[in-house]
């Protein structure tokens, strides 16, 4: 922690020099306690061994470099002497500051005053430099600061975690190094943020971005602000925090998905089809498909409901790949539906059943379960935009169950005289 209490040995100074320097008013959250002697001897060496500042002449029996020595190399030594090239490397290397051999009070009063500030500029640095590390590791964000060129200066731990690599290895590293990129990634700018940096630079405020950034898991997506550094109005880098939300995302997409699509097939469910279609309606001319598994229920009875769901999960890979391009969905049981989008016409149509229906009765053909399932399809052509899609269900519904009447395994063309024979 932050040391205020200080300690200083005063060792064969003049009186008016020691009693200048002990009139020093302590700077803020310092306090000073002072030994004065004539002599080395005449204090205990542990005195001088715990002394935080050991003020100094050789005439008071002790030398640099016996002086460090004594006084560890986390003390400040102070030697007063007027041919400071006098003294050896070796000696030079064992102070911190060389004063005058004869203090004057005014020059002992500024000097040692001078000396606490220059101690307490560093203290500050050092607690400064502490408290913004730990508050920077606290932080779940990446949270990085870089130079004019890239370079990164300071980084935390969650950065760390998410480069796999250690602040050592970090500290003066371009961006591509740190995440690992290629060179030809790197030079074609490809995960790289150069445009953003450029951006934060040019702005000269804080800019938010939300950027994909390449690293040793992959793609990450993050949620990032940069902020231009500046000294004495220079831009000299940027600090940058980072919310990482690779993970958040793919929940998202995760419960956006089970919230649109039927869990069992994956294919839309009911609620989205009629959401998703309810739009397209409105700028597209829509026909409709609506299907019905023939004889499912016995399949049920008969071979067990793992045998059903298998089934409904091999039909609904054909729907999807046969209508890839169109609204696929499934109403509920054995109950599907494809929007079909666009202007079709009957023969065009026809030519796709066809082809789908040859693919149902070859995929329900290759097992014994599967045998007697057939489908049974109703379709609506379009021919303008905006019809409501319950009236396109309902009619394609009514179109299904002319087809079930005539035999199954067959498709229906909807007509307004089924309507009025329904109705």
């Amino acid at each position: 922690m932050y040391k205020c209490d200080f300690s200083i040995c005063l060792l064969g100074l003049e009186a008016e020099a020691a009693d200048a320097i002990k009139a020093v008013e302590p700077l803020e959250w310092f306090t000073h306690r002072f030994v004065v002697a004539d002599k080395a001897e005449d204090v205990d060496e542990a005195d001088i061994s715990g002394a935080d500042i050991v003020i100094f002449k050789e005439a008071a029996g002790l030398g640099a470099t016996e002086a460090r020595q004594l006084a560890g190399d986390r003390a400040v030594c102070v030697v007063c002497r007027d041919d400071a090239s006098g003294l050896s490397c070796q000696e030079l290397a064992a102070v911190n500051v060389v004063w005058p051999g004869r203090l004057a009070r005014d020059t002992a009063s500024l000097l040692f005053s001078r000396l606490m500030k220059d101690i307490k500029l560093k203290k500050d640095a050092w607690l400064w430099e502490m408290e913004l590390q730990a508050v920077i590791d606290t932080s779940m964000d990446l949270i990085w600061f870089k130079g004019r060129h890239g370079e990164h200066w300071r980084v935390n731990d969650a950065f760390c975690n998410i480069v796999e690599k250690t602040k050592e290895d970090i500290r003066g590293k371009q961006h591509y190094y740190i995440w690992g990129l290629t060179p030809e990634e790197y030079a074609a700018g490809e995960f790289v943020c150069l445009e953003t940096e450029q951006d934060v630079k040019e702005a000269g405020r804080t800019c938010r971005y939300r950027e994909h950034v390449k690293g040793p898991e992959g793609m990450r997506e993050m949620i990032t602000l940069k902020t231009p550094l500046y000294d004495d109005g220079e831009f000299i880098g940027t600090v940058g925090v980072a919310k990482d939300i690779t993970k958040e995302m793919a929940y998202r997409k995760k419960l956006l998905n089970q919230a649109q699509t039927d869990e069992l097939t994956g294919l839309l469910n009911r609620r989205y089809f009629f959401l998703k279609m309810g739009k397209l309606v409105q700028r597209e001319v829509l026909s409709l498909c609506y299907m019905d598994l023939d004889f499912f229920k016995e399949l049920n009875d008969r071979f067990g409901h793992q045998a059903g769901d298998d089934a409904l999960i091999g039909f609904s890979d054909l729907l999807a790949e046969h209508f890839e391009k169109d609204v696929v969905a499934r109403l509920g049981g054995d109950e599907f539906v494809v929007g079909v989008r666009g202007e079709i016409g009957k023969a065009r149509m026809q030519h796709r059943l066809d082809r789908f229906m040859s693919d149902v009765h070859a995929f329900f053909s290759q097992t014994e379960e599967f045998r007697g399932l057939s489908v049974s399809i109703g379709v609506v052509v379009g021919e303008d935009k905006g019809t409501p899609v319950d009236v396109l269900l309902h009619q394609g519904d009514i179109a299904m169950y002319e087809a079930k009447k005539s035999g199954k395994n067959k498709y229906c063309f909807y007509n307004s005289n089924m309507y009025d024979m329904d109705a």
